[in-house]
């Protein structure tokens, strides 16, 4: 099997829209700021009101001239200023940005009449910001709306340091694509879950395993800020990068848009098959204006979008099986094993609907009250039968014949098993954020409260039905050539078997507080600083399986619950003059997993076993002595009566007891400090330099760290994990699964936060009005990452755990991971109807180990491909990108044209994209 990374994506779209208003969003926001002078002496004007038009925000200049308006959220303005004696001056196409300040002046003609307002286009919008203290993008909603993508990700795919990772790679694991409905993302060769994700300025990231709660439809967001180098200190829990999306609000006057992309029509026309069996219908639109009666006063944004298309299309060879040249005992798992079809083939399917909705309230003229809501259904199919009725065209056979019910191994040795039967996996997401905003003078202070509420669901999915349990096929034999009734004695095929052996998910619910306090506290000085607390209420079960001859065969049943909390506090002092930018700031994080876990992770009696006490050793003041006061011996205690529960001795079950005191401590507290700095410096009115570095910290996933410890379950029949015997010390809790055939590994609530030190330098210049150069260079170092190793083997006479000599693998943080690398970027602005994006980046990304999941299936696999704690080059290095956007637009200057077509054009924008990369295993593509 071939499979293609570059999809050509062929949309019909079928849409209407209106002009697009001016419009704002809530989130992390930008600063306006510039000088008012006379226009014939060039004196500052002092006390001139400006203010943006159709929005509450405003200030008034001081004796120099200038006026500071911060915390403006991002998106395109008219500004006016006005001044008694002086003929009002409005600019038009004013761009805020996410954390950027932007500078629009004015000059104030005197007037003892009143005259209308002169109207005038504000400077074009810099490519480079002069405050940009290191590598960003930022993708605004008229350029999201022209690109060709269906979704946010697919957007920032278009810029360095992105990757989305395709399911079907040796990259992500088993366990992380049973348990996405979306495709995983790294940033800058970074390991999943390192990214934050935010809406609105809170972060929605899944604290189980990383992956976001919701992904906004592209016609819902405003403006999208992705930051991948000298991250500001209010964004915390994160190592490689921070998307923050900017979600669409309704302005002063109504608007909307519908869009409906189809890929098959086109595909059929065009002969593109792979576009023809994508199958992607897509319809998304938004509408958003002031509410009537309101007085503008308040203001709404609805979006939506449903979308379905497969879930894969790959591009099989033509080496092919065919009955009358079966496979032969000799091509067990050779690495050209034959396909049962050839060319392009569509398997499973994608659904996701989506509704997002924004309220805007404005009571007075230095207070804004907004409300986010989002929700979110995704659901993916992985398995599809259409592969075995080409075969022999009756679904029937995949039970009645198992020499119908074939399954052959790709080029490459990798099963295709493994993508054709996959599970179905369903999650819903919603988020709830609000905030309130007062405003005084130059300070501004913000409150926000969200909660975000997720359950997810993994079930094997066979014939169309989802199975409410691990699942089986009959005569399982996965990866071997087991012997056939339908072809020739001697003779061997595949057969198939797994469907999928695992059924559950997580429920979860997280409440986030925020303050945020922001003052331009001098004309060069702006200071910012707040706390934040996190609560998390975390459920997560599952049932797993393994194959056998015959039926379903469940071995083990995860189940934990937890409540962690996290809060944090930062400082930061931007200091900003024409000659020079410092960003100075510092974060302090804390947070507690909770839940009690081994007090020694890599020895579960903590050097204290049953045989220990029978000799006389105290745990927690508490000894094993008979009535002379002598210890009884290992012999002694083995020798008593016998209890009828355990089969043991009453002094051997009592001394176990004893030991098993000390083997567990509550989850400690962590904390970190994160210093950071950021420095730009102009070299010319143009260009600079910027230099960057900082630490940065995140909690490790808690679907790591909470992994097979039994923390929140009850001992017995309530919950399955564990026996009712097997109790953590004055609790009902089961004591962690350290059997020996435990699939998977043993978590740790005492894992500290993970960290990362990460520099950057960077050079920027225009050239001429519409060029514009960009180049950096970074270097990111990651400790303390959380990795598997195995523990010591102790032997235990009291067998207080499973097994008197325990065997498995525990979580630590004991990885590293270090990437480093060059990007650079040449753009064109839009201008003359024209422009253009490319972007280059070559990078190298080394490691010690894969992530825990990962790394652990691979340790569980064949001895030649156990896992050496060497740095090596990382899964997801990719040694070089490229990526171009070429952009046309016509607007009211419609080109000339035979019979006046050109009027067609008017308002018109297309874009061409194309990419080429080389790495996360494939050839460059």
């Amino acid at each position: 099997m071939k499979f293609l990374g570059r999809r050509w994506l062929f949309a019909t779209v079928l849409g209407a829209a209106f002009a697009a208003p001016i419009t704002v969003a809530q989130a992390q926001t930008g600063k306006l700021t510039g000088l008012v002078t006379d226009a014939e002496t060039g004196r500052p004007v002092e006390a001139a009101n400006v203010v943006i038009t159709g929005t509450t925000l405003g200030a008034i200049t001081n004796s120099a001239g200038r006026y500071f308006i911060i915390q403006v959220p991002p998106g395109t303005y008219t500004v006016a200023a006005r001044r008694l004696g002086f003929q009002s001056v409005q600019a038009t196409n004013v761009q805020i940005t996410i954390d950027g300040t932007r500078d629009q002046n004015f000059k104030l003609k005197a007037s003892n009449q009143t005259l209308a307002a002169i109207t005038v286009q504000a400077d074009q919008t810099p490519l480079i910001e002069r405050n940009q203290v290191g590598s960003a993008s930022v993708v605004t909603a008229e350029q999201i709306q022209s690109l060709p993508v269906t979704s946010i990700a697919g957007v920032l795919a278009l810029q360095q340091g992105f990757t989305e990772v395709p399911n079907n790679t040796s990259v992500i694991s088993l366990a992380e694509e049973q348990r996405s409905t979306t495709q995983p993302i790294r940033v800058r060769g970074g390991r999943g879950g390192s990214t934050l994700s935010m809406i609105d300025g809170v972060p929605i990231n899944n604290p189980l395993f990383g992956s976001d709660v919701v992904s906004l439809n592209p016609l819902a967001v405003q403006q999208v800020n992705f930051q991948r180098g000298g991250m500001d200190p209010q964004y915390g829990n994160a190592l490689s990068g921070v998307i923050n999306q900017a979600v669409r609000e309704g302005g002063s006057e109504v608007s909307g848009s519908i869009n409906f992309q189809n890929s098959t029509l086109p595909g059929a026309l065009f002969g593109n098959e792979q576009d023809k069996l994508l199958g992607l219908n897509l319809l998304n639109g938004y509408l958003s204006g002031p509410v009537p009666g309101t007085n503008a006063k308040v203001r709404y944004a609805v979006s939506g979008q449903v979308q379905s298309q497969a879930a894969r299309v790959l591009r099989f060879d033509n080496d092919m099986f065919t009955v009358n040249q079966p496979l032969v005992r000799e091509d067990e798992l050779p690495a050209d094993s034959r396909d049962l079809n050839g060319g392009w083939q569509g398997y499973g399917g994608n659904q996701n609907s989506q509704v997002v909705g924004k309220l805007t309230f404005l009571p007075f003229n230095n207070t804004t009250i907004k409300v986010t809501a989002v929700g979110a259904e995704r659901s993916t199919r992985g398995y599809d039968r259409r592969l075995y009725y080409n075969y022999r065209g009756d679904p029937l056979a995949l039970v009645n014949n198992r020499a119908d019910s074939l399954f052959v191994l790709t080029d490459g040795g990798n099963s295709l098993s493994q993508d054709l039967m996959q599970p179905s996996v369903r999650d819903k997401g919603q988020v709830i954020i609000g905030s309130l905003e007062q405003r005084f003078g130059r300070s501004n202070v913000q409150f926000r409260v969200g909660q975000t509420t997720f359950e997810r669901q993994t079930c094997p999915y066979f014939l169309g039905t989802c199975q409410p349990g691990p699942f089986f096929r009959p005569n399982f034999s996965q990866g071997f050539l087991s012997p056939s009734p339908g072809v020739a004695g001697g003779d061997r095929v595949p057969n198939a078997g797994l469907v999928d052996g695992v059924y559950g998910g997580e429920e979860f619910t997280t409440r986030t507080f925020k303050a945020d306090v922001q003052s331009q506290v001098t004309d060069h000085n702006n200071l910012q600083f707040g706390a934040m607390f996190v609560q998390h209420d975390l459920v997560y079960k599952d049932i797993g399986a393994f194959g056998a001859n015959s039926g379903i065969q469940p071995t083990t049943t995860q189940v934990y619950r937890a409540k962690p909390t996290e809060a944090a506090a930062y400082i930061q002092s931007i200091i900003e003059y024409d000659f020079l930018t410092i960003k100075l700031g510092g974060r302090f994080d804390y947070g507690r997993a909770k839940g009690l876990g081994f007090t020694d992770p890599f020895n579960p009696s903590n050097n204290t076993s049953a045989r220990e006490v029978c000799d006389g050793a105290s745990v927690s003041g508490r000894k094993l002595v008979n009535a002379q006061g002598q210890p009884y011996g290992v012999a002694g205690c083995a020798a008593g009566a016998i209890n009828p529960v355990s089969q043991r001795s009453i002094l051997l079950d009592s001394a176990a007891a004893i030991a098993q005191l000390d083997d567990f401590t509550e989850a400690k507290a962590r904390t970190a400090f994160s210093p950071r700095i950021a420095v730009a410096f102009p070299l010319t009115e143009k260009s600079q330099v910027f230099f960057n570095a900082g630490r940065y910290t995140m909690v490790p996933l808690y679907g790591n760290g909470y992994r097979n410890t039994g923390i929140g379950t009850v001992a017995g029949a309530a919950d399955g994990y564990c026996a009712a015997t097997a109790k953590k010390p004055g609790t009902n809790e089961c004591v962690p699964n350290i059997s020996t055939n435990n699939p998977a590994f043993v978590g740790n609530p005492n894992l500290l936060l993970e960290q990362a030190k990460q520099y950057e330098v960077g050079y920027q210049t225009e050239i001429g009005r519409n060029y514009s150069i960009q180049v950096a260079v970074f270097n990111r170092s990651e400790t303390g990452l959380s990795g598997l190793r195995p523990a010591r083997a102790t032997q235990d006479i009291g067998s207080t755990y499973d097994g008197s000599l325990p065997s498995y693998t525990v979580l630590v943080n004991g990885d590293f991971l270090t990437s480093r690398g060059l990007e650079a970027q040449f753009r064109r602005r839009l201008s003359d109807r024209w422009g253009y994006d490319v972007n280059f980046g070559m990078s190298r990304a080394t490691t010690n180990s894969r992530p825990p999941d990962r790394a652990n299936e691979i340790e569980r696999s064949d001895e030649s491909n156990r896992q050496q704690l060497l740095e090596t080059v990382a899964d997801i290095d990719q040694s070089y990108r490229i990526n171009t956007s070429f952009f046309l637009q016509v607007r009211e200057d419609i080109p000339t044209l035979p019979f006046n077509a050109g009027k067609l054009l008017r308002n018109a924008r297309a874009t061409i994209t194309f990419n080429r990369s080389a790495g996360i295993p494939y050839p460059p593509v």
